[in-house]
């Protein structure tokens, strides 16, 4: 049966049998079930379809006539998250369907005259945030029609007794085409949730809270979600620090930066102190301090957070909080990410350590404490250059990592640095360039993909590139034997070394360092869903390619392009 001739029969169905199904008005309730479908895999960190098959069986006759789930609120576990840079984060902007929005498909089953269950398929789209402070929206979409309002998709902000993570919030209508419907079974697939880095002994679950247009009876359920493969993670966070002292005082402004490749666990507990005597401790600064955060409150610096699941760098300010003798810092971030991330100062020590940070993918963590008259810390130049020690822990516990960082106050004068030769700095590595990617043959068995990636002469060369496209166009190999072969990939002005797909990233390591290259792939992509479909059809679709590099000083850039698929 097609969408629109069973939407036909239901429609149908529903308008003559309407009048003697509603005609009771006595109370009826609902009777929610909900299952897992983890075929596609349980790799912690990973991008994977994650299936959701609910029920809402009558608990009587009476409720198969007269009634229909009403608030369905999807509450998925810490670290489920949903990707919002697809179609290079366009569809935050849409308020209209857009295929190439698509997160996931399914079934909704609904029953006509209380006795025909009428299966529609549809499909879920990401949209414009339907409310201020809502991450995004999704729309549920039958043969190009939107079914229902919109749902919010809101993250749970810190202190939720849930955890910090992602609520899908929907209201089920019960009429369709201003018949009645009574819906008993969705069987959803949700497409690359970037699954948790944490591997619990007792699972964490994805939670369901559904009520009913005849009860406002909220029936709670829940179904465990398998995680594995947390030790497997990489773990490679990499601490900065810089110091600017200002010209006319002894006020220093403080930069400390963490960056990470997007397949690493991300971080959940970091310090990060001062042990030596560079730096002092401005404790004029304590008269900043606040005791509930607040538009009245002054901050003391600024904190910027970029994730490869959303299309913008996330902004915070860092106040001073907690009592002059037990001092925090506090990182208050804005909606849609309402977060608010909490390191314990200790003045006598200079250090800093935030603790259960949470399970959200940062590439880039940077904290600025000011300058100027709200500075936290002094210099007097003696020496002027110093180290602090930073380390931190992984999200699942098992992966530690320390460092010493060295770093110089800049403003001092060059004789008060200490077993430094100072020299001009050098120009900083240019980032390297992505230009001319071309996706052709769409419609064939033979696409073919290229781009060329390059860095000036004098920056430093290219030792690894590790590629990523739009969902729906992903990698492949061939098993032979125990081994995995991948075929169709060429580099032009480089040699290669290995050829790996990991977490979906096609890996290719060269074996010299290069300055230029040209890279061809054909045999190893593979179409699927709305990428396939659109093909076939000789539609366009907007495709984003995203390269991490990285080069002989151990430097990773992450560049995105976006081009048509012709």
């Amino acid at each position: 049966m097609s969408i629109s001739k069973g939407r036909s029969a239901l429609v149908g169905a529903l308008v003559v049998f309407a009048t003697a199904l509603f005609a009771q008005g006595a109370q009826a309730s609902i009777t929610p079930t909900l299952t897992l479908d983890q075929s596609a895999g349980t790799q912690a960190g990973a991008y994977q379809n994650l299936g959701m098959n609910m029920s809402f069986s009558p608990s009587s006759t009476l409720a198969v006539l007269n009634d229909s789930p009403k608030d369905l609120t999807i509450i998925l576990p810490p670290g489920l998250l949903a990707n919002a840079t697809i179609n290079g984060g366009q569809c935050l902007q849409e308020t209209t369907l857009d295929d190439n929005c698509q997160v996931g498909s399914g079934t909704v089953t609904a029953l006509a005259a209380g006795i025909v269950p009428v299966p529609t398929s549809v499909t879920f789209d990401l949209v414009a945030p339907p409310a201020p402070g809502d991450l995004a929206g999704l729309a549920v979409n039958s043969n190009g029609t939107q079914i229902g309002s919109t749902a919010g998709i809101v993250v749970r902000p810190s202190g939720d007794p849930n955890g910090v993570g992602v609520t899908i919030n929907l209201l089920l209508p019960n009429s369709l085409d201003g018949a009645p419907i009574n819906i008993t079974q969705i069987n959803s697939t949700f497409d690359q949730l970037r699954y948790p880095t944490t591997c619990p002994s007792t699972p964490a679950s994805v939670q369901v809270s559904v009520d009913s247009y005849s009860d406002s009876t909220v029936h709670n359920i829940n179904a465990p979600l398998s995680v594995t493969g947390c030790s497997t993670l990489p773990y490679a966070p990499k601490a900065t620090v810089s110091a600017v002292k200002d010209s006319a005082d002894r006020v220093v402004a403080v930069t400390t930066g963490v960056t990470q490749a997007s397949n690493e666990a991300p971080t959940k507990n970091l310090s990060l102190s001062f042990p030596d005597a560079a730096l002092g401790v401005n404790l004029a600064a304590v008269r900043l301090l606040c005791i509930n955060v607040s538009s009245s409150c002054t901050p003391v610096g600024t904190a910027t957070a970029t994730s490869p699941l959303y299309p913008t760098p996330l902004t915070a300010n860092a106040y001073l909080t907690g009592t002059p003798l037990g001092p925090e810092l506090e990182l208050v971030f804005p909606a849609p990410f309402p977060l608010k991330l909490i390191g314990t100062v200790a003045l006598a020590t200079k250090n800093a350590v935030f603790t259960g940070l949470p399970d959200i993918p940062l590439t880039n963590l940077r904290l600025v404490l000011n300058g100027g008259p709200n500075g936290m810390f002094l210099t007097n130049c003696n020496p002027g250059n110093g180290s602090a020690d930073a380390s931190s822990t992984d999200q699942n516990g098992d992966k530690s990592v320390s460092a010493v960082i060295p770093y110089q106050i800049s403003g001092c004068p060059s004789a008060s640095f200490t077993g430094v030769t100072v020299h001009k700095p050098p120009l900083p590595d240019a980032v390297p360039t992505l230009t001319t990617p071309a996706l052709v043959g769409a419609n064939t068995n033979h696409p073919a993909l290229t781009f060329r990636i390059s860095v000036r002469k004098s920056a430093a060369k290219l030792t690894q590139v590790s590629l990523k496209l739009t969902p729906g166009i992903s990698f492949v190999g061939q098993k032979v034997g125990k081994h995995i072969k991948i075929a169709g990939v060429t580099v032009a002005g480089a040699k290669v070394r290995s050829l790996a797909i990991v977490h979906g990233r096609l890996v290719i390591r060269l074996k010299s360092p290069a300055s230029s290259f040209r890279v061809s792939l054909s045999s190893v992509l593979r179409f699927s869903g709305p990428v396939t479909a659109a093909a076939t059809a000789h539609k366009k679709i907007r495709v984003t390619l995203s390269v991490l590099t990285l080069n002989t000083k151990h430097q990773r850039h992450t560049l995105t392009k976006q081009f048509i698929l012709q």
